[in-house]
């Protein structure tokens, strides 16, 4: 087996690769291809808003998800995930530029919205956590079908896109951080 050839990065620089990462799934083009691939429908700009909403925090749930698996060190990676929630909160308001830690964390409205997501991870993590005869990613893909078309769609095809679509995610965002070594 070959080391890995690995680049050092601060944990800011880390937090923005994440986000780069997440946001290169949320392109409007990304989002358009995604919800013909899982057969949502968008025929509005309301419909695009809602699977746009949803991949937001689906995408930030596999990013922490990863990181949760990736990196060992529980102080490391939650100054990471603190940094790269932070950078999402920012873009939640349309800021352009990072808030500073010491006015974001006084900002009632940042604990509201991670208050907000808090419920729909813990949502994510318990269907992760459900023994499945096929895999607990049958049962992630139902909540987020649930969460999507508000019910549990019975098309295996769309069951089995969700699957694969999040396995990809967790599997080749895993395989790019081990090429970092985070201070």
């Amino acid at each position: 087996m070959t080391d890995i050839q690995k680049t050092r990065v601060s944990r800011e620089q880390f937090a923005g690769l994440l986000d780069y990462w997440l946001w290169g799934f949320l392109s409007e083009k990304a989002v358009k291809e995604t919800a013909k691939d899982f057969g949502f429908r968008i025929g509005s700009n309301n419909a695009f808003t809602k699977i746009f909403d949803e991949l937001v925090i689906f995408n930030m749930w596999l990013i922490v998800y990863t990181c949760e698996s990736v990196f060992e060190d529980e102080d490391k990676r939650s100054d990471i995930l603190n940094i790269f929630h932070h950078l999402q909160y920012g873009r939640y308001l349309g800021k352009p530029e990072p808030i500073p830690l010491d006015i974001l964390y006084k900002d009632k409205r940042y604990g509201d919205w991670m208050m907000s997501i808090a419920p729909r991870y813990a949502e994510y993590d318990k269907a992760r956590k459900t023994e499945h005869p096929q895999t607990p990613l049958w049962v992630v893909a139902d909540v987020f079908n649930k969460r999507l078309f508000g019910e549990i769609q019975k098309d295996l095809g769309r069951q089995t896109k969700v699957i694969v679509y999040q396995g990809l995610f967790v599997k080749h965002l895993g395989e790019a951080l081990r090429h970092y070594d985070v201070d």
